[in-house]
């Protein structure tokens, strides 16, 4: 037993100084790597590390998840920032970028004015106050919906970039519009590319799951449920049947779907349910009044739309959005009370 312990020890006596010179190059080589690479680099390399321990170790966490694409996140906007910066402080960049944001706030006023309209049955025109309080309401959707054009922007850019990159790669060429001491050019491309990818489709998710896809109403939900349908039909008589085991997996996919789906459309629902129930309170308790020179029964609030009608608004807690809206003449003593 003890001849076996010496043996032991000598063997560890013999291993431990090699291996530990072998692992302090490791972390020396990891830190110089780690020094050599900028800001962006590391933010794709720790997501990247996260995603192989998830996938090997088959890690369920939405903490872990979020943390994840927080790296990746960050990685984004650290190199879009300045590039951005560079754009907004030249003139034709500024130019671009003001009449960008012009058609989108265009775009924003016509569907605040729509939510008032339809709500009301009368012109936004009429209540100012209103119109302002539904687009601040639809700012959160307007928010979500330019960050996803912003990043398939950046993806086709991106790909552009990778192709150029790649066909000028036998001539000589390793980076475009990079610093000499850029490292790692092609390799931090594609973890660009994959990541504002993936960056895009999880906030695709999260918008469907807050409802802030108001658009994707019960009608489009319903008819890219069929589109889908008619495509899985039509795919299932051009090929062969499929296994026990494959048509298990593909109704297990097929379900998810349009559960998914379907759980977008409700929660859409939902949320312009809310945001209707919002802008009618806010014109009943701040847009309307209590007293008129018009005439109106007791317990409703009006708005004048002109000298000769008002509209006229009254609490109806069995209706959805809990109030009802009608044009009424004004009778005043001025016009005649009859």
């Amino acid at each position: 037993m003890m001849q076996v312990t010496n043996e032991i020890r000598s063997v560890y006596e013999k291993i431990k100084k090699p291996a530990r010179r072998l692992l302090q190059k490791r972390r020396i080589g990891f830190l110089r790597f780690w020094l050599s690479i900028t800001f962006a680099q590391r933010c794709y390399f720790l997501a990247t590390s996260m995603l192989v321990l998830q996938l090997f170790l088959t890690i369920e966490s939405s903490l872990f998840e979020a943390i994840m694409f927080g790296f990746a996140l960050a990685g984004i906007i650290s190199e879009v920032w300045p590039k951005f910066m560079t754009l907004w402080n030249s003139l034709p960049g500024k130019a671009v970028i003001l009449f960008i944001y012009a058609i989108i706030a265009n775009f924003a006023l016509a569907s605040a004015s729509g939510l008032v309209n339809s709500i009301t049955g009368v012109s936004s025109g009429a209540l100012p106050y209103s119109h302002n309080f539904a687009l601040i309401l639809m700012v959160p959707g307007w928010f979500f919906v330019t960050t996803l054009m912003a990043l398939v922007s950046g993806m086709l850019i991106i790909f552009i970039y990778l192709f150029f990159l790649l066909l000028l790669k036998p001539f000589g060429v390793q980076r475009l519009w990079h610093k000499p001491g850029y490292r790692y050019v092609l390799s931090t491309a594609v973890a660009r590319f994959v990541w504002t990818l993936g960056v895009a489709l999880q906030l695709s998710v999260l918008a469907g799951q807050v409802g802030l896809l108001s658009e994707f109403s019960a009608e489009s939900t319903s008819q890219l449920i069929t589109i889908e349908n008619e495509t899985e039909t039509s795919i299932e008589e051009s090929e062969p049947p499929l296994t026990e085991e494959q048509a298990e997996v593909t109704s297990e996919l097929e379900g998810d779907l349009t559960a998914l789906l379907t759980d977008a459309k409700q929660k859409s629902i939902r949320y312009k349910r809310a945001q209707r129930q919002a802008l009618a309170s806010f014109i009943y308790e701040f847009e309307a009044d209590s007293r008129s020179r018009c005439a109106h029964p007791e317990g409703t609030r009006v708005i004048e739309l002109n000298d000769y009608e008002i509209l006229q608004i009254v609490q109806t807690p069995e209706d959805e959005i809990g109030y009802t809206y009608t044009v009424e003449p004004c009778r005043s003593a001025a016009i005649g009370l009859n």
